[in-house]
């Protein structure tokens, strides 16, 4: 089967604006929700980074942050969070470059989960008060954020746009890569479980992403049938997904709807996800939800290759749809940004 659904103007024009303010999102790492967003609404990205170590690089950062602000001066401030140090700067400064503020607050960013320490959890409640309205992506971190006395936005991440060949050939004879799993080896992902899911079926072949001296330093031992992609360029990373059978993101955060979910619908191919409320409503149609277990997560693979054309074909179709009512979505939070910026004004 030949895909030639992957072009840049696939989902027509979502281009939308703020405009006559003048907007700025400024983040402290790439990410690919934000780019997207930033897209969609024709609002200009600077990602601001250093190569210095913690607390250093956050001092330059900071630094770098309020030269851009000077230099800018936007009428609307959008930052994601995490980085909680950035969220943190752009409240304060508020008053003083009075801007209005947008807090695009990931699951992180609401349920402190890596660092869930007593201070983070303080921090991270005035944070989601102290912003003039944050965006969240589904409605279980929408009614925290609000039981929290929060302004709340939702919008789920809209779908990337593959970067590869337009033909690619995914037809079984050219597939070298049964299980694309997606995974950076962070402390929410059950990479423990995955391994000892590999190792039940040892006659697939499975391809783990990410930095592979990041999995060396977990000092796990991995089954002969998975393989380390090791850092992939963008091209490569797309290639990898829509040749693959099957692509598995997992992880254990409540209500987290992972980026490899939208990747495997951008590129159509079925999907095995965590079982959590939220990606049962945006996913659950053309996803197979697991648990993290293994004989669990073993049995969700073997459904998704016994049903991947089935799955594949509904894939394709939601996209579609998918894309159409983010795109309502997408207006309708602006309208409501745009609302609040009048309100700001008076």
């Amino acid at each position: 089967m030949d895909i030639n659904l992957f072009t840049s103007d696939r989902w027509g024009n979502l281009k939308m604006s703020l405009n006559p303010h003048k907007t700025l999102w400024l983040s402290w790492y790439p990410h690919r929700r934000t780019s997207g967003i930033c897209q969609a609404w024709e609002v200009p990205l600077e990602i601001i980074e250093s190569s210095r170590r913690s607390p250093i690089s956050w001092l330059s950062k900071s630094c770098k942050t309020i030269k851009t602000l000077h230099r800018k001066r936007p009428d609307v401030l959008f930052v994601q969070n995490p980085s909680l140090g950035l969220t943190i700067l752009a409240v304060l400064l508020r008053s003083y470059f009075r801007y209005l503020l947008v807090v695009d607050a990931h699951n992180e960013g609401v349920r402190p989960f890596v660092r869930s320490g007593l201070f983070v959890q303080f921090l991270t409640r005035w944070l989601l008060r102290a912003a003039d309205t944050n965006v969240v992506t589904n409605d279980s971190l929408a009614n925290e954020v609000s039981a929290m006395g929060g302004r709340v936005l939702i919008l789920p991440d809209p779908l990337p746009t593959p970067n590869f060949t337009q033909q690619i050939d995914v037809s079984p004879r050219k597939k070298k890569v049964d299980v694309a799993v997606i995974c950076t080896y962070a402390a929410d992902e059950p990479i423990l479980d995955i391994l000892a899911a590999a190792k039940l079926m040892p006659e697939k072949i499975f391809a783990c992403t990410g930095r592979v001296e990041k999995f060396e330093s977990l000092g796990l031992q991995a089954p002969e049938n998975v393989e380390f992609t090791g850092f992939l360029t963008d091209q490569k990373y797309w290639d990898l997904l829509a040749s693959a059978s099957v692509i598995c993101d997992l992880t254990l955060m409540p209500d987290c709807l992972v980026c490899g979910a939208y990747e495997a619908l951008s590129v159509g191919r079925p999907m095995v996800l965590s079982s959590n409320k939220a990606t049962e409503e945006l996913f659950g149609s053309v996803a197979i939800l697991t648990e993290s277990e293994p004989s669990s997560i073993a049995n969700a693979l073997q459904n998704a290759f016994k049903n991947e054309a089935e799955i594949s074909r509904a894939a394709i179709k939601e996209a579609h749809v998918y894309q159409n009512t983010w795109q309502s979505n997408a207006q309708k939070c602006l309208q409501e940004i745009e609302a609040q910026k009048q309100r700001h004004e008076r």
